[in-house]
């Protein structure tokens, strides 16, 4: 991942990444839509009316496990089987079945501590025109995604819960807007910006036991837009 997405040769090759999460356009044949002039640069953060839970009872292990045999036997048997191919997947799922008989109590004993945090994103900030552009008013638009159920290769899709917030700016580019965000099956929730429904980078926020921290990529060697600090962030609690 770029660190925002800017009109650079290196930036442009990480353009489908910031494309998918900013616009769902992960999909075969979806439009990628060009990059925004302006970055967004987020001075302040802080997240608000944390409430955490115990997660629903899933068989996460064990439907893990299972997705990984579906891939690897969709692999060794198919119409065109190749001898090799076909004897490291099998020997690769002969290996697995200690883990595919641990998976099931494993699950048993993780779920009392398997939990979720739903939250608010407050940032402040403003926009950064690229190549010295002045910043001015725009639209602009924060898609959170909080991991729901992890993909499998060439097996099933990962599904996400999606949360938006959009604002305008003012005459000089600065902007306070708020999104719902919720951590468990992952630590980390990603951010994807627009401005003026343009791309304009990513960024995440990771809980780290009772911190959470906003960071985005490095930016390339070279870039003469500033490194963005990660922002460390006690959450206030509900209530």
């Amino acid at each position: 991942m770029a660190r925002l997405l800017r009109r650079s040769s290196s930036a442009r090759l990480r353009l489908p990444l910031a494309a998918a999460l900013l616009l769902g356009s992960g999909r075969a044949g979806a439009q990628i839509l060009p990059i925004s002039n302006y970055q967004v640069a987020v001075a302040s953060a802080s997240v608000t009316g944390l409430t955490c839970r115990r997660r629903e009872f899933q068989m996460e292990y064990t439907k893990f496990v299972g997705r990984q045999y579906r891939y690897m036997a969709g692999g060794i048997f198919n119409s065109n089987p190749d001898p090799r191919i076909f004897a490291i997947g099998l020997f690769g799922m002969i290996l697995m079945v200690p883990v595919a008989v641990l998976a099931v109590p494993g699950d048993l004993l993780a779920a009392p501590w398997r939990r979720e945090c739903d939250f608010e994103l407050r940032t402040q900030g403003k926009l950064v025109g690229w190549a010295g552009l002045k910043a001015s008013e725009a639209a602009i638009a924060a898609e959170g995604r909080s991991l729901v159920t992890p993909g499998s290769e060439d097996v099933a899709e990962p599904v996400y819960r999606l949360s938006r917030s959009s604002t305008t700016t003012d005459a000089q580019g600065r902007f306070s807007l708020a999104v719902p965000g919720r951590v468990g099956r992952s630590s980390t929730f990603l951010l994807g910006w627009t401005v003026d429904s343009r791309p304009s980078g990513v960024m995440s926020l990771e809980q780290r036991g009772s911190i959470f921290i906003l960071s985005e990529p490095e930016p390339e060697f070279g870039s003469s837009l500033d490194a963005f600090s990660p922002i460390e962030i006690k959450p206030e609690k509900k209530p």
